[in-house]
């Protein structure tokens, strides 16, 4: 199998390349406007006309039998107009397969699961039938387009954070009070983007992200989880969180309602208080960010050794407001049992009037009235 993509010239080919390559396929590029294909893995690269010239055919033939072309890809919609023309025109000559579907069916093949998920949304009543003890308001639903932006701008981050977390998410900020949003644990920042984008939508608060991204600063995650924690080995290479910070940083730049506090939980903790006296946060690449000191919404999801849990538990929780939430994530877990125990004791605190799970995250609303449960 040996397939042509062109034109190399457009972003869309970079993605199909890296996976061919990744199955074995040879790849020839070509381009009208490129001179070479540096910076591609290519088996070769050439030079064709421009579609509209009249030799194009000629050429593109010549390139098809010489190199023995078995498949097409082109993202270019006109393109593959010509192509597909050129292909039912010249049926017994050209035999190569022409990658199906067309550009502009795939275009909308991509968008489309977002605004099936964004149907969806639209459709659950999550927030209306739970049962809010107190008086809470509760926010209206934004627009399709809106809902189907944020599922695509989510799924382009990497992350392990799901569309069914995804969905609770965007039902709980409809009823979260106004103050700090608190993530511990932002790895690439695909969490970290829908808080922060939900809390922008809804004028809640800022986010403010604890993550130390520095492998000397992290521990073991217990003894189920000898998997993950052999990345932690010094002569382990896999992770690389310089890298994974950056990566943050690259999904989360456009918001301006977002900053970090680099270290681990226990010692950020510290910085949050110092930051909320004074009332703003600074964050490198990010800028200045307000803090009241009290948190609508705290998401745990750093070391998930149980006792790590408990100090993130201990130390945060208190910051939490009356109607506030606390997630713990992978409260389901393949890796050991840190964050259920962690959140079982909390449940039997009688601290929170509302717990449910969605996906692998555990859900607690604190108590709206203090000592109301």
């Amino acid at each position: 199998m040996r397939v042509l993509v062109f034109p190399l010239d457009m972003d869309k080919v970079i993605g199909f390349i890296k996976n061919a390559n990744a199955l074995n396929i040879e790849v020839v590029g070509a381009s009208s406007v490129m001179n070479n294909g540096d910076g591609f893995k290519l088996h070769s690269f050439h030079k064709l006309p421009f579609v509209t010239d009249a030799d194009f055919e000629t050429v593109f033939c010549e390139l098809i039998s010489k190199y023995l072309i078995t498949h097409v890809y082109t993202p270019h919609g006109a393109v593959w107009s010509y192509l597909s023309n050129l292909k039912k025109n010249h049926v017994e000559n050209l035999t190569f397969s022409l990658c199906e579907p067309s550009p502009y069916d795939a275009d909308w093949l991509d968008l489309q699961p977002s605004y099936d998920w964004a149907r969806c949304f639209l459709a659950d009543e999550i927030v209306e039938n739970i049962e809010l003890p107190g008086k809470t308001d509760i926010r209206k639903k934004l627009t399709k387009g809106q809902y189907a932006s944020l599922h695509r701008q989510f799924v382009s981050i990497s992350g392990q954070c799901d569309e069914l977390k995804l969905l609770a998410l965007a039902h709980i900020f409809r009823v979260l009070p106004k103050g700090d949003l608190v993530e511990i644990g932002s790895f690439s920042g695909r969490s970290a983007f829908v808080i922060g984008w939900l809390a922008k939508a809804y004028d809640v608060g800022n986010l403010i992200s604890v993550d130390p991204w520095d492998n000397s600063k992290l521990e073991d995650q217990g003894g189920g989880a000898e998997i993950l924690n052999r990345e932690l080995e010094k002569d382990c290479e896999i992770l690389d969180l310089n890298k994974i910070f950056w990566s943050y940083i690259g999904a989360i730049s456009l918001l301006d309602n977002v900053g970090y506090i680099k270290d681990i939980s226990e010692k950020a903790i510290d910085d949050y208080n110092k930051a909320s006296n004074v009332g703003f946060l600074d964050s490198p690449e990010l800028g200045r960010v307000s803090l009241t000191g009290k948190i609508s919404m705290l998401h745990i999801d750093g070391n998930h050794r149980y006792d790590y849990v408990c100090k993130d538990i201990d130390a945060w929780e208190p910051f939490v407001m009356p109607g506030g939430w606390v997630l713990l994530d992978d409260y389901v877990w393949a890796f050991g049992d840190g964050p259920k125990k962690a959140g079982d004791e909390l449940l039997l605190t009688e601290k929170f009037d509302v717990a449910f799970t969605m996906s692998d995250t555990l859900f607690l609303r604190k108590c709206s009235q203090k000592g109301e449960a």
